[in-house]
């Protein structure tokens, strides 16, 4: 029997039951959508987490009264620990000699007048002039504060794209005065546009030295310690001193864990395929339910196709049909029903993806890897659905089966 003759009376045998067919399809259908989607929103979730996290800069840690929160408990008894001074920022900068820049960071959310608008809940951030070097802040016009600036207090401001567009829709802000709470800044750099971050805008802040958010709101939080070392290899003996430093201020004994928190790119990182492989695992539960759900669905229906075709198979056989042609006739129904379920699931979690990437802040990115993973998975599927009817098919007697009604 040729291939032609199997793919033509396969896919005939399989249109005959139009409804049948498509049922059996349902849960691959699910299961290759669920795969696709999930997993090009975390593909992309990825790129873009790396992408974020890059920004840090691989040199650079943060020490905080708060770190990277996992629980309730940690957040409580983050709570309790004391605040990070500028005292204790003096302190770093002044014995930490590993450390190439070192630079202090303040932040609320405040609202923001200009020109008789006002843009609600922006980020007003006070840091001292190394900070955006630190960070990867690029301006789209305009410059930074200098250190002279920041060490006087100067009221300048960088304001971020949002607070441009909003507040200056028509003219160039370079030069012109926000007010943040009644205190006065002036404009001297722009930012360019970032965009969102799981649907908090990046571009809605107000970036000030350090002095003069002090002075303008009082010190009313904890500061953030940004410390850059000068090459990767001395990132480990930058960060130990600065925990003796912030240790030792605190009396905080030998045995006893840090009383601040750590942020680096290492932890973010963790922190995030720990998150994406949670969610990866749920897919994978998931997925493996729907595909075995069609698999049943498959093989069941094959079993029947069996007995409905009893007096076709011994017919066959009697006009010199092999085992192994009927094995391969069956077998190749099997798959056909899952890989085409996997062409349209392939299809629907592409269409969910592309669906998600534009109408929600979540990136999508899907890959021919991912694609042929899906077909992949599919046809394996059908094999294994379709191995032991047609095997059964195979073995009928070819007498008993034309005795059949």
């Amino acid at each position: 029997m040729i291939l032609g003759d199997v793919v033509r009376t396969g896919l005939g045998a399989l249109t005959a039951h139009k409804l049948r067919l498509f049922l059996n399809l349902l849960g691959i259908i699910i299961a290759v959508a669920t795969i696709v989607a999930v997993i090009s929103v975390v593909s992309g979730l990825n790129k873009y987490a790396a992408n974020v996290i890059a920004g840090l800069g691989p040199n650079t840690v943060i020490f905080t009264k708060f770190g990277i929160i996992r629980s309730r408990e940690e957040f409580l008894a983050a709570l309790k620990r004391k605040d990070i001074t500028d005292a204790d920022l003096e302190a770093v900068r002044r014995l930490v000699p590993q450390a190439r820049r070192v630079a202090g960071r303040v932040f609320s959310t405040r609202p923001v007048y200009a020109g008789g608008r006002r843009l609600a809940d922006t980020f007003v951030l006070g840091a001292e002039s190394e900070l955006p070097w630190m960070v990867g802040l690029e301006l789209a016009d305009g410059r930074f504060f200098t250190q002279s600036e920041a060490s006087a207090g100067q009221p300048v401001a960088v304001i971020g794209w949002d607070v441009r567009d909003q507040l200056f829709p028509h003219v160039d802000p370079i030069g012109h005065q926000i007010t943040v709470e009644g205190k006065p800044f002036r404009i001297i750099g722009t930012m360019v546009k970032q965009g969102s971050t799981f649907g908090q805008s990046q571009d809605r802040f107000v970036l000030v030295p350090l002095a003069a958010y002090q002075h303008a709101f009082g010190m009313v939080r904890s500061l953030d310690i940004f410390v850059e070392a000068r090459t990767a290899a001395e990132v480990p003996a930058m960060e130990d001193a600065v925990r003796l430093v912030l240790r030792s201020r605190r009396g905080t004994p030998f045995s006893a864990p840090d009383p601040f928190g750590i942020i680096d790119a290492d932890a973010l990182s963790t922190l995030w395929k720990s998150i994406t492989f949670s969610a990866f695992a749920l897919v994978i539960w998931i997925s493996s339910v729907s595909l075995v759900v069609g698999g049943v669905a498959i093989a069941n229906t094959m079993f029947a196709s069996i007995v409905e075709r009893t007096r076709e198979i011994g017919l066959r056989k009697a006009l010199g049909a092999r085992r192994r042609d009927l094995h391969r006739q069956f077998l190749f129904e099997a798959v056909a029903q899952s890989f085409a379920g996997g062409v349209a699931g392939v299809l629907v979690g592409w269409l969910a993806a592309l669906a998600v990437g534009h109408w929600s802040p979540f990136p999508a990115r899907v890959t021919p890897f991912l694609v042929g993973t899906g077909l992949t998975v599919a046809t394996l599927a059908g094999v294994l659905a379709g191995w032991l009817p047609a095997v059964r098919a195979a073995r009928l007697d070819p007498i008993v089966a034309l005795r059949e009604e």
